[in-house]
């Protein structure tokens, strides 16, 4: 019995979906090592104030290194990916996947 849960663990942490989330986590750590999260965060404006932040994000980023900006578009790319998945695709193991012709 436990080779069977050795095996369903195992293709649940292979899926394409976890591989993804893999991957955004390892990009959102080399972000946070490299920027400056809570400084960030105390120079920018009230969010309350959706113009003054839409202008200290933009300027933000266009005034940072290439590998921020990079990781910030791989950040925001994995993302959009893993919610179009959850949006439009039905699980693995769904009723769905398990008919027969």
């Amino acid at each position: 019995m436990r080779r069977i849960y050795a095996v369903w663990v195992l293709k649940k942490l292979v899926s394409p979906t976890s591989m993804k989330l893999f991957v955004l986590a390892g990009v959102m750590r080399q972000s946070f090592a490299m920027v400056s999260v809570p400084n960030v965060i105390r120079n920018a404006p009230s969010f309350l104030n959706p113009i003054a932040s839409y202008e200290f994000l933009a300027q933000a980023f266009l005034h940072t290194q290439i590998s921020v900006q990079l990781l910030g578009i791989s950040i925001l790319a994995l993302s959009l990916w893993l919610v179009r998945d959850a949006m439009f695709k039905p699980p693995a193991f769904s009723y769905q996947n398990s008919k027969t012709a």
